[in-house]
């Protein structure tokens, strides 16, 4: 007799436990509003670890027959299924976005290239980061013209820094299969 009370007892308050775990509109107004707060704090991006690593983003001034434009270094690969393969990737990059989700990177590259841009692809860097890139050439001179003509047509979906120009020199090896 006192197990079966013990077993009502306990029962009865894992009822009452699972009654107070419900989902609430004023649980995710807390949620919504902790996370406009977060959004809206006083820690930038430089704070994070992608801070970090567009730290080390070297930048130089280059003198091209287009003028002095920026160019960017930074060890990049092109990312797997991202419309390109790293055969395309060649030391000067037009970028044209960027994103810490790949689907967003991949998502932007789709649409650039139903709009006029068929070559575009997506590179990473090492935690992951991921470009847009919509043309990659071997001389300065070359991607300097293309990102004037890219800056004028002004495609869809750009925000600042972009668009620049990247400079893959020290690019890391293609993932080996395993």
């Amino acid at each position: 007799m006192k197990i079966k009370n013990i077993v009502l007892v306990g029962g009865l308050f894992g009822l009452l436990g699972l009654g107070s775990c419900k989902t609430t509109e004023a649980n995710y107004r807390a949620a919504y509003e902790k996370a406009v707060a977060a959004r809206d704090s006083s820690e930038s991006i430089d704070d994070t670890v992608y801070g970090k690593f567009r730290r080390e983003l070297g930048s130089q001034t280059v003198t091209t027959a287009q003028g002095d434009v920026e160019v960017k270094t930074q060890l990049v690969k092109v990312t797997k299924d991202g419309g390109g393969i790293p055969e395309m990737l060649r030391r000067y990059n037009v970028v044209v976005g960027q994103f810490k989700q790949k689907f967003n990177a991949v998502s932007m590259r789709d649409r650039l290239a139903d709009n006029g841009y068929p070559g575009t692809f997506v590179i990473e860097t090492a935690e992951p980061y991921y470009y847009i890139v919509t043309g990659s050439y071997t001389t300065l001179d070359e991607a300097a013209s293309a990102l004037a003509k890219l800056a004028a047509a002004k495609p869809q979906g750009m925000r600042e820094p972009c668009p620049f120009i990247l400079d893959a020199t020290a690019r890391r090896a293609p993932s080996k299969a395993k």
